[in-house]
C-alpha cells in the first residue's frame, strides 16, 4: 500500500462518519486470517454488473464490480433488497483501463438484523495479494453507504 493511502486511511478514520467514505477503513480482531468473501476464481462464475469507472469513494481507484451468480440479476435489475448471501466485490484498479490491479473491497449481506447500522451487510478490504487487510463492519464503508439505502440497499448503485 502507498503511503498517500495509508494517509487517506487515517484521515478517515479521525473524520465523522458521514465524511469517512475515502476508503473502507475501520478494525477487525481477524484482519488478515479472514478468508476472502469471494473465491479465488471468482470471476469464472461471478457476473460483471458495473464497468470500469472512477470511484472517488476508494481511494480514487478505478474499479469494477461483480455480483454472486445468484444475485446479479437482482442486483442489475434493481430488485432490492437483495438476499442474504449476496456478495458484491468491487476491484480495485490504478489505471483507468482497469488493468492494473490495486485490490479488493467485497460486501456480504447478513441474514435480517444482523447488522442493522449497515443494512445488514459487513464489509472487507483486500490487497492484490487476496490478503484481508479489514474485515467486518467498518465504520467508513458503512458512513458512506448510508447515503444509499432508499431503494438501493446500500449498493450505491444508480436505481
Amino acid at each position: 500500500m502507498s503511503s498517500r493511502l495509508d494517509g487517506l486511511r487515517w484521515i478517515a478514520l479521525l473524520l465523522p462518519p458521514v465524511f469517512a467514505g475515502m476508503a473502507c477503513s475501520g478494525k477487525s480482531t481477524d484482519a488478515g486470517l479472514e478468508e476472502a468473501f469471494f473465491p479465488p476464481r471468482f470471476t469464472d462464475t461471478y457476473i460483471q454488473v458495473r464497468d470500469c469507472r472512477f470511484s472517488s469513494a476508494h481511494d480514487g481507484h478505478n474499479i469494477l464490480v461483480y455480483a454472486s451468480p445468484e444475485q446479479a440479476g437482482a442486483y442489475v435489475d434493481g430488485d432490492y433488497p437483495l438476499a442474504q448471501g449476496t456478495v458484491l466485490v468491487k476491484v480495485l484498479h490504478s489505471d483507468p483501463g482497469c488493468k492494473k490491479l490495486a485490490g479488493y473491497v467485497a460486501m456480504r449481506k447478513g441474514g435480517i438484523g444482523s447488522a442493522p447500522a449497515g443494512g445488514d451487510w459487513e464489509w472487507q478490504e483486500l490487497d492484490s495479494d487476496r490478503k484481508t487487510l479489514e474485515s467486518g463492519q467498518l465504520p467508513s464503508c458503512i458512513g458512506c453507504h448510508t447515503g444509499c439505502t432508499e431503494g438501493r440497499d446500500f449498493t450505491c448503485t444508480d436505481p
